[in-house]
This record gives structure tokens, C-alpha cells and sequence, in this order.
């Protein structure tokens, strides 16, 4: 099976390619309405507030299709944390509990 011609060219790299597509479309076409909509619903229902970041992954994960979404919000929350000084293990733990209270269950 041959490569297809964008690949061969000089400079394209495969992985940055991936890497450019998946940067692009970090938080998909989410309409902006549904996070502080997200926000005051998780707020109503559970008693929590989450920041703007932290809402938009979990709309992420609660509207998009595909069987990585939980998983992937959680890690990506877990980031945000850890980059505002939580510990690796607290932050994992803050992150599954807010995915599982919006989403649903996330599987280990």
C-alpha cells in the first residue's frame, strides 16, 4: 500500500500532522451557551462549582461521541488541577469525582 502524496512531501511529518488535527479540534464545535449552562446545572444537581476550563471538558465529554470521552476529560481535568498545585494523586481523585457526578460512570 503506497503513502499518500501530502505525506511524502519534505518537512511533513506524520505525527505533527496528527498532532496539528487534534490541537485543532481540542474542544469541538461546542456551542459557547452550553458551558455556563453545564455550570449552573452542575452547581443545581450537585452542590459544586467548576470554573469555565473545567466545564468545558465535561460538556466535551458529555456531548461527544466516542468511547475515550470520559477518560479523556478526566485526564485533561486532572491537568488543569496538577497545573494549579494540586498533587498528582488528589487531583486524580478530584477529577474522576467530577466526571462521574456530570457524566457518569468512568471505567478503569
Amino acid at each position: 500500500m503506497s503513502v499518500p502524496s501530502r505525506f511524502k512531501k519534505s518537512g511533513n511529518n506524520v505525527n505533527r500532522l496528527i498532532e496539528e488535527k487534534r490541537a485543532g479540534n481540542n474542544l469541538r464545535e461546542i456551542p459557547s451557551v452550553l458551558v455556563p449552562v453545564w455550570q449552573i446545572k452542575i452547581r443545581e444537581r450537585f452542590g459544586i462549582s467548576v470554573d469555565r476550563e473545567v466545564a468545558e471538558y465535561i460538556v466535551l465529554a458529555a456531548h461527544e461521541r466516542g468511547t475515550w470521552r470520559k477518560q479523556r476529560a478526566m485526564r485533561k481535568i486532572e491537568k488543569l488541577f496538577m497545573s494549579r498545585g494540586e498533587s498528582m494523586e488528589e487531583s486524580m481523585k478530584k477529577a474522576r469525582q467530577v466526571v462521574d457526578l456530570a457524566v457518569g460512570t468512568v471505567e478503569k
